[in-house]
């Protein structure tokens, strides 16, 4: 029979730590980033999520949900990028009260790196990358689930996802089998399963 982990098992206190280090690893090389550019970790969270949603409509209250901050903060932080010519507020084609937020040609000149992360993944072979793949998305499904991280569009949590979460994945409104890297994290056209 195989053997339940427990929050107090050793190796799950070794991996939180690693976790956490990796985290740690990138809040600095983003710090580093941003001061070299002038700006702050968050407005560089904020140009990297409007960046990666161009099309959809991001105001401040999606990106206060979505990166788990206030919304005056967001507010703030967007307000400096705005006025900074990196992000173009306009009306919301949904909710004529809203804006929606747009970036610029300056503020793509903006948009953080992902360099140090991918080249280390590189040196992994592809079959502990896809291992990786699943565990995170396992981990993150579970912080979803205890209410840790409140919003995920991931392909699990998906009305439109049909396999089981190994080796078969499908999804529905694509109407095709997804190999592991086309799993998404972050899907526009999710919908909550």
């Amino acid at each position: 029979m195989a053997r339940m982990p427990h929050s107090d098992d050793p190796l799950n206190a070794h991996l939180a730590r690693l976790l956490e280090r990796i985290g740690e690893v990138s809040r600095a090389m983003r710090w580093e980033e941003a001061t070299g550019s002038g700006l702050s970790p968050l407005q560089l969270r904020i140009l990297g999520f409007v960046a990666d949603h161009a099309g959809q409509s991001v105001g401040v209250a999606r990106l206060a949900e979505e990166l788990q901050v206030t919304k005056p903060t967001v507010s703030d932080s967007v307000k400096l990028l705005v006025d900074r010519g990196l992000l173009a507020r306009e009306p919301d084609l949904h909710d004529g009260r809203s804006h929606t937020l747009h970036l610029t040609a300056a503020g793509r000149r903006h948009l953080p790196a992902a360099e140090p992360f991918a080249a280390a993944l590189a040196t992994l072979p592809v079959r502990e990358r896809e291992t990786m793949l699943l565990a995170l998305m396992r981990l993150l499904e579970a912080l979803l689930s205890s209410g840790d991280v409140q919003v995920q569009r991931m392909c699990w949590s998906c009305a439109h996802y049909r396999g089981d979460r190994q080796g078969k994945h499908h999804c529905m409104l694509l109407r095709k089998d997804l190999a592991l890297a086309e799993l998404r994290t972050d899907c526009p056209e999710h919908e909550l399963a």
